[in-house]
């Protein structure tokens, strides 16, 4: 009986070490095969995660500490929309809203005003696609009695969603200093972000306008700064008419920032580019290496299907296979260790 249980264990016991490493070896080794350094050429971090599967397809400094300037507004609308997710009702623009101290770099005269009563949805809509300064500091002010308030659910959240790089000082992304994500925490708080059916519907719009109201007798337009979605000549791809969001950032603590969500082929890409160069395009104009480094990272899914990305394996599954290798290994042991007992005896 001793050499049957023996017989029958041993094979399971190899069986399940083979099978442990070739999993692990699998999980790896997709992701591997795009190096970071050589597509990310242009800004400081990056990371290129699918949804669906879990993979990470490239990646470069993917947890180093970063600011991360206006792609901040990522987290300031979550915390909005938690509250409110359909985004019904209005808010008054609190004074220190658009006070100096809290929010700057204004348009002179196309910007809300203390006082001013604007519904949640056209908010919004200032916050995220042409990044309204002070509609972030609107928002901070109608759900907390306090600006510190508001930072303290930011960081909050932020630890609730994983995110173990990741400190906020204001729901802007002007602070200057202890203010930062990593590429990889960024791709989850967008992720989390892109579950909101209003987030989902505003980060892919091109312009709006904030309407006139109880402060101004006219409203204005602002349009998006998105320009993997909407580029013009210097970012042209072919898969802007895929892509379905989601931030932009800029101050020059931070350089160029663009997170990005594109949705293809039944596969969910989130890229985020942080730190990026601001290049010479020869003709008076600038290039964003944020833009050029994402639409580098989306050449790398074309013709990808979900068969072709390793699923990563779950830690559940790890710790059953390992709970297995010890339980049979423990075993053996006592199998073995009552045989030489007894012929001892």
């Amino acid at each position: 009986m001793t050499q049957t249980v023996k017989k029958c264990i041993v094979p399971v016991v190899i069986s399940i070490l083979l099978g442990f490493t070739a999993l692990a070896n699998c999980q790896t080794a997709f992701a591997t095969e795009a190096t970071g350094e050589d597509v990310i050429k242009h800004a400081k971090a990056g990371i290129l995660y699918e949804a669906t599967t879990g993979t990470v397809l490239c990646e470069k400094n993917a947890d180093m500490q970063l600011p991360m300037a206006s792609m901040t507004k990522v987290m300031t609308a979550i915390l909005v929309l938690e509250q409110n997710p359909d985004l019904t009702g209005e808010l008054t623009v609190n004074k220190n809203a658009v006070r100096h101290y809290y929010c700057s770099y204004m348009v002179p005269q196309q910007h809300l005003l203390a006082g001013e009563t604007i519904s949640f949805e056209e908010c919004m809509k200032y916050l995220l696609i042409p990044s309204g300064n002070e509609a972030a500091t609107a928002f901070a002010f109608a759900l907390c009695d306090s600006f510190s308030d508001f930072v303290a659910m930011m960081n909050e959240k932020a630890k609730a969603l994983g995110c173990e790089n990741t400190n906020f000082k204001d729901p802007v992304g002007l602070s200057s200093s202890d203010h930062y994500t990593t590429p990889r925490d960024m791709v989850k708080i967008c992720e989390y972000a892109m579950q909101f059916d209003k987030f989902r519907e505003i980060v892919c719009q091109e312009s709006g306008s904030v309407p006139a109201s109880n402060m101004r007798d006219q409203g204005f337009d602002y349009y998006t700064t998105n320009r993997v979605k909407f580029p013009d000549d210097r970012y042209e791809s072919p898969y802007a008419p895929y892509v379905t969001g989601v931030k932009t950032g800029y101050t020059p603590a931070a350089g160029w920032c663009f997170s990005g969500c594109m949705e293809k082929d039944g596969l969910v890409w989130y890229s985020v580019v942080m730190g990026g160069d601001e290049l010479d395009n020869g003709d008076g104009r600038i290039l964003q290496g944020d833009f050029i480094d994402t639409i580098a990272l989306y050449n790398l899914t074309e013709g990808l299907t979900a068969d072709d990305l390793k699923k990563p394996i779950s830690p559940l599954l790890i710790a059953g296979i390992a709970a297995a290798v010890i339980a049979a290994a423990f075993i053996v042991f006592i199998v073995m260790k009552r045989k030489k007992a007894r012929q001892r005896c």
